[in-house]
């Protein structure tokens, strides 16, 4: 795809989900955020990335070839495909590069700082530079978290293989000590990325949407496609408690064996992510089609799938009402300012019906004011009304696969 012609695919879509605590702080409390001067529930950017590109709707829509893993226990997964045989000393060069991964410079010193999801990475061990004891400590993790596609992981694998004298030569072994060679180690992370950079061209579509950043050099950072708002409820809450009890089937005494407080709201929310198609297409080299199928999928789990926060005790399983997917040429357009003033049921009009009403009359403004003949597609599911042109998600998630098919080359 032409990088001089950008194309831009909006979700929009409006959900209410019951008195529920999908996504809370670390205090237990469900997340707000102040919008239009009132206090409104919110669901973070990250929780609906993980809930989207782990759910069904997301990954039964692929192959798990065409799917990554994200995960600090690399080593584990590399060791266990290299198995017993796998000779010793490259196995102790081998860890000495996992620690590294993740680290800039040329060795795997100093423990690995923060993930991606702020907790310190307590197991990994610590290599050390040339002439220093090397760690023997538990588990070895990489220094953060990796986002990989299933190609990866096989070459690396391939390359413990085919590199073991290089890796064997990393450590070194005495009387009195064992340790790293800087010099080797920094060899083997190079051939490492040469070796990378060769053989995986394409990432995998959750990798290429949601994209990845690595502080070193040995696995490329990846540029996010899409982008992830927080959802935003469209009305203005007040948390509330449940205080709750369990009682003792086995006792013969009065009152419960257990007290407890949670708080937990209830709101309608607006949830909205673009995706910039061309660097999709670029992440993903070149392929068309599979951008197509992964933009697809996501269209599925957006309206589909729900955070895991308290679901055992409040099932808040409620998919989305509203659906709205537009593909335009020029620039993205949010349309959260249709809820700066907090929405109220009006009438017999309850509040996702004022949702949706607020939304399509944002959108008809923005439209007048800036012009709509960017606009190469709008498919919209709405099941409270006639303002739609599907009748189904599977239609709307159909439409669109075709569509980018159709002018995803252009």
């Amino acid at each position: 795809m032409a990088e001089s012609k950008p194309l831009f695919v909006e979700f929009h879509v409006l959900a209410s989900h019951v008195p529920s605590n999908l996504n809370r702080d670390d205090l237990g409390t469900p997340k707000t955020a102040m919008f239009g001067g009132e206090r409104r529930l919110r669901i973070s950017s990250q929780c609906l990335k993980r809930t989207w590109r782990t759910s069904q709707y997301f990954r039964g829509e692929l192959a798990e070839t065409e799917l990554g893993v994200r995960t600090l226990r690399l080593p584990d997964l590399v060791f266990e495909r290299l198995g017993p045989d796998y000779d010793d000393r490259a196995r102790k060069g081998l860890e000495e590069l996992f620690k590294a991964i993740g680290k800039k410079g040329g060795s795997g010193s100093g423990k690995g700082g923060e993930d991606d999801d702020g907790d310190e990475n307590e197991e990994a061990s610590s290599g050390s530079t040339d002439g220093d004891d090397v760690a023997t400590s538990g588990a070895i993790k990489t220094a953060h978290l990796l986002f990989l596609s299933r190609q990866e992981i096989d070459e690396i694998v391939a390359f413990a293989r085919t590199k073991a004298t290089e890796l064997s030569r990393v450590v070194k072994e005495s009387k009195k000590k064992v340790t790293v060679d800087s010099d080797a180690l920094k060899k083997v992370r190079a051939d490492l990325q040469k070796h990378l950079a060769e053989t995986c061209s394409r990432n995998a579509v959750d990798v290429g949407l949601f994209g990845r950043f690595v502080t070193s050099d040995e696995i490329a950072t990846v540029d996010a496609a899409l982008q992830v708002a927080h959802a935003i409820g469209t009305q203005k809450i007040d948390l509330e408690y449940d205080y709750f009890t369990a009682v003792d089937d086995l006792s013969n005494e009065t009152g419960a064996g257990h007290l407890g407080e949670t708080e937990f709201a209830a709101s309608v929310f607006y949830k909205y992510a673009v995706c910039n198609v061309p660097q999709l297409v670029g992440n993903l080299a070149g392929d068309v089609t599979l951008a197509a199928r992964g933009l697809k999928a996501l269209a599925q789990a957006m309206a589909r799938a729900v955070p895991i926060g308290k679901k055992n005790s409040t099932a808040p399983h409620n998919p989305a009402d509203y659906v709205e997917v537009i593909l335009r040429r020029d620039a993205p357009v949010s349309l959260a300012n249709a809820f700066l003033r907090p929405v109220r049921p009006q009438g017999d009009k309850d509040v996702m019906d004022v949702s949706i009403e607020r939304l399509r009359q944002q959108a008809r403004k923005y439209d007048a004011a800036y012009g709509d003949e960017h606009i190469v597609g709008r498919f919209v599911l709405n099941l409270r009304g006639e303002e739609g042109n599907v009748a189904t998600l599977n239609e709307l998630a159909k439409k669109l696969e075709a569509k980018l098919a159709e002018i995803g080359g252009a």
